[in-house]
């Protein structure tokens, strides 16, 4: 189902087959799609002979679009609606448009991106009364916040130890006189900044957790995402204090100083990247422009069906944005500590 090349030879010559069905009335289309083959669903959108397929029902009135939403194939789902052709609004046989049956989805960031394309795409929902409205509960999410938090948690006391030790042991160590011999350098001043930056962010995290997993309120979700960002800053900052002590100690000209700029700045690229992939949305747009709309009168019967049955995708959102935001200022501080 893989091969572009295979399909296009044989409608070349068979072009009746792109409306061959199987037992379930679907098409190669429906396949494709399905098992997450966004080459063959970009071929058949891009030629024209082959539009017809993009909105077929199967037998229980599913379209492509549908089967990719229960399937949270993200990739053929943004190759279906990037060129338009496809109506996100098709209901199937139970009354269920493909933004419906995000419901379905059972972990939080796959629900979280299948509504910020859909939302983005122009998909819409069914016409539903309030009271039928069901809130998303996935599975086990509340035992999955409890877990993480408990592990956060650990992992910020340690982050502080390392920072509270890392104090009494600056670059260069101490002179006869007890003060740091480094003292007054640029580099020992970036070091001891950074290493308070990681201090404080650490014990403001574990505090933030302590009282997330005491209190059993509305603001608890907001603490453990507050939390979770001091993490990743008091992380980010003992790294780069770490990169700024090893800087500190060598000579003003050296190759090395060189390597290990490098050695982090690439490292840490690769993480965000790595993390932005699992945890947001394919398209950083999407989310601007969710947060955008949210502020002003636009798609007012989507947002207030998001807000009612997704209540923490405009939370979720905003995150997403904070760590762009914080992976840009570490990166940035790596190069100018590299170039000090």
């Amino acid at each position: 189902m893989g091969h572009v090349a295979a399909v296009r030879l044989l409608l070349r010559f068979h072009p009746a087959c792109a409306d061959i069905r199987d037992n379930h009335f679907r098409t190669f289309l429906h396949a494709t799609a399905m098992k997450g083959q966004s080459s063959i669903v970009s071929y058949v959108i891009k030629d024209m002979m082959l539009e017809h397929l993009l909105n077929t029902k199967d037998n229980e009135g599913n379209t492509p679009l549908h089967l990719t939403v229960i399937t949270r194939e993200h990739r053929a789902i943004y190759k279906l609606l990037s060129r338009g052709k496809v109506h996100a609004h098709i209901m199937n046989d139970a009354g269920c448009t493909p933004s419906d049956l995000i419901e379905n989805s059972t972990g939080f960031y796959s629900m979280a991106r299948l509504v910020v394309e859909l939302y983005v795409m122009g998909a819409r929902f069914r016409p539903q009364r309030r009271p039928y409205i069901e809130k998303w509960n996935g599975q086990d999410i509340m035992k999955w916040r409890e877990t993480t938090s408990k592990n956060l948690a650990v992992v910020s006391t340690l982050v502080a130890t390392v920072a509270f030790s890392a104090a009494f042991n600056v670059p260069g160590s101490y002179g006869s006189s007890g003060k740091a011999n480094l003292s007054g350098h640029r580099r020992y001043d970036t070091f001891m900044v950074l290493d308070t930056i990681a201090m404080t962010t650490s014990v403001i995290a574990t505090i933030l957790l302590i009282y997330e997993r005491a209190s059993r309120s509305h603001r608890s979700w907001l603490g453990f995402m507050v939390a979770m960002h001091f993490l990743w800053l008091s992380l980010n900052s003992m790294m780069l204090a770490f990169f700024a002590a090893m800087v500190g100690v060598m000579r003003e000209k050296n190759s090395m100083k060189v390597v290990l700029t490098q050695v982090i700045y690439n490292g840490l690229c690769i993480l965000m990247t790595l993390l932005a992939n699992l945890a947001t949305p394919r398209s950083f747009l999407g989310v601007m422009r969710l947060l955008v709309d949210s502020c002003f009168e636009r798609r007012q019967r989507a947002k207030r069906r998001i807000s009612r049955q997704f209540p923490f995708i405009i939370f979720y959102a905003l995150n997403v944005v904070v760590f762009i935001v914080i992976n840009t200022l570490a990166l940035s501080a790596i190069q100018v500590t590299g170039g000090m």
